[in-house]
């Protein structure tokens, strides 16, 4: 009799293990983890983003100091891109990413030099070399792309573009 009760208690002992809810974590958890992989790479990804676009507006800022601090020299557009593209080097920014430009707040006094050169825009359509009046602007603008991904699949293609502009002196 007492080898029967035991046999019962081990088999009632046994049948309420396999009704107890220890893996229901485990499942809740299994159905959970996608959206918070995906809410965290998205995080990331975000981060990534405002990263660059700090970089890039910090390099368009400087190199528009470069530009408007180099009025007397011969070409000011080569130092001011050099100091774009030094800013921006944790990102991998080119020359071509990068647009240079004098903007006159008033009419120039003379007319515009004719020589080709590619720095100046706006007022000033080819103008370098120290013929800029103080008080313009000196504008750099720097454009770089940026794609969204999750999980290494492309969502969204961006391009993140700042503008800096500062006083010739």
């Amino acid at each position: 009799m007492r080898a029967i009760r035991g046999v019962r208690r081990v088999l009632a002992e046994r049948l309420a293990s396999l009704r107890t809810e220890d893996g229901q974590a485990a499942v809740e958890f299994a159905l959970v983890l996608p959206v918070l992989l995906m809410l965290v790479i998205g995080i990331i990804q975000f981060g990534l983003l405002f990263n660059k676009y700090i970089t890039l507006t910090d390099a368009a800022r400087s190199g528009a100091q470069t530009l408007a601090l180099g009025r007397n020299l011969s070409d000011p557009c080569d130092p001011a891109i050099a100091q774009t593209l030094g800013a921006a080097s944790g990102i991998g920014l080119t020359a071509s990413q990068v647009t240079l430009g004098f903007v006159a707040q008033s009419p120039p006094p003379t007319p515009p030099p004719t020589t080709a050169d590619t720095c100046g825009s706006g007022s000033y359509p080819s103008e370098s070399g120290g013929t800029e009046n103080v008080g313009d602007q000196a504008t750099v603008t720097a454009t770089q792309p940026f794609t969204l991904q999750l999980f290494g699949v492309p969502i969204v293609s961006l391009n993140l573009s700042s503008s800096a502009s500062d006083a010739i002196q």
